[in-house]
């Protein structure tokens, strides 16, 4: 590559430059003064000062009455939106679970997997769909049946769940 060639004309223009910018002006620094002496906000403040404030935080709390209450917690259900649909053949259903994700159709996919009648059970996950439930059940069994006796069956498996943790707290 070819280099350009300066003119000492240019070289003298660009070293004036260089000496005329910061000749005339003072630079302030931005910086805070590091010195020895602290700010007034951080110097402590004199001992009859802190005495007086001790004593009226002591005189507040101990006019202020408090309760504690140890209430349970409001127990909120949350109900599932769920379409049932059937599927190709008259054993076969597709459940679009609205709200849910892999936590729940998982943990629901191993119980129904569990219970009798249930052929396969299985689920998937998309970002522009709600999730969706497929089960194809054996002959004779009823779609609500079954899902009723999985929810049964992940009910009793929570509540043990929770009293092993009562028991550890």
């Amino acid at each position: 590559m070819a280099k350009k060639k300066v003119d000492l004309k240019e070289k003298d223009e660009v070293e004036d430059l260089d000496d005329d910018l910061f000749d005339d002006e003072d630079i302030e620094s931005h910086y805070p003064d590091v010195g020895k002496s602290k700010p007034d906000s951080l110097k402590k403040p004199s001992s009859d000062l802190a005495e007086d404030t001790q004593a009226l935080d002591e005189e507040e709390f101990l006019d202020e009455d408090f309760t504690i209450m140890e209430t349970e917690p409001e127990i909120t259900y949350k109900y599932l939106n769920l379409i049932i649909n059937r599927g190709v053949t008259e054993n076969d259903y597709s459940l679009k679970v609205e709200g849910q994700s892999h936590g729940l159709l998982n943990i629901f996919v191993k119980h129904l997997l569990n219970i009798e009648g249930v052929n396969t059970a299985a689920y998937k996950v998309t970002q522009i769909d709600p999730p969706e439930l497929f089960i194809r059940l054996e002959k004779g069994y009823k779609i609500k049946d079954i899902l009723h006796k999985g929810i049964d069956s992940l009910r009793n498996e929570i509540s043990e769940v929770q009293k092993a943790f009562k028991k550890v707290s």
